[in-house]
């Protein structure tokens, strides 16, 4: 892996959010709102991402910080970000007199486009690495600050890019056919939270666990993606 001072990983998260945002104010475009109510959703959003990414960071590994939050060093989880957003739409939802399930069909397309995105900037930096590989495709870093130096590793980082790419890739084309629907959103949720369970059994900080944190948060969307799921389809 080649050594740069270019903050490549620190980009990759901007230009994943930027990204988001910029798919979430086409989707929100349908549902006509006001411009300020448009803006302060993007901006409900964009708190929610970074503050929820981090505080869930903080709270499953308070023992690792000491007990201590520092903004700066705290790193990214990607289901800190999901419940984050989820949170503030919920209140924006309450305090401009929204429909919840719209506010969360708009984001349908942007939540795996960030994801895939956010996964290559966690390559490059080499944080949330895989389990040892040594076979080819390998990789094996040699300045990192959080994976082992000149150890093989299998890339998951970059497996869990090309696979939620796929996923967007899907769920943009259903989403431009389809009204916001609960059949819709279930679908995606499970898609999504399989993908992560599945795939976390190639990460190295898996190894020696049952099930893993990212695992159960997994497990509870999943649920909750067949309880929308099922509960459209009993209506129907």
């Amino acid at each position: 892996m080649f050594n740069t001072k270019i903050p490549l990983y620190a980009i990759c998260i901007i230009i994943a959010i930027l990204s988001g945002l910029f798919f979430i104010y086409n989707n929100v475009k349908i549902l006509k709102f006001k411009k300020e109510e448009i803006i302060g959703l993007l901006i409900y959003i964009g708190l929610g991402t970074i503050f929820g990414a981090k505080y869930f960071t903080f709270i499953t590994n308070s023992k690792e910080f000491n007990g201590i939050f520092e903004f700066s060093k705290i790193g990214l989880s990607s289901y800190g970000a999901i419940i984050g957003i989820i949170i503030l739409i919920f209140i924006f939802s309450k305090q401009y007199k929204k429909r919840f399930q719209d506010l969360v069909y708009v984001l349908l397309t942007s939540i795996p486009l960030m994801y895939s995105i956010g996964k290559i900037g966690c390559f490059v930096a080499g944080c949330c690495y895989g389990i040892k590989y040594n076979r080819p495709l390998s990789v094996t870093y040699n300045y990192s600050y959080t994976a082992p130096i000149g150890i093989s590793l299998f890339p998951i980082q970059l497996l869990e890019a090309i696979t939620f790419m796929i996923i967007f890739i899907y769920v943009f084309i259903k989403s431009k056919k389809q009204k916001p629907n609960n059949i819709l959103i279930g679908k995606i949720f499970v898609i999504c939270a399989t993908s992560k369970f599945l795939l976390d059994y190639l990460r190295m900080s898996h190894v020696g666990k049952l099930l893993s944190i990212n695992q159960l948060v997994s497990v509870l969307f999943i649920l909750i993606g067949l309880y929308l799921t099922f509960k459209k389809n009993k209506v129907q």
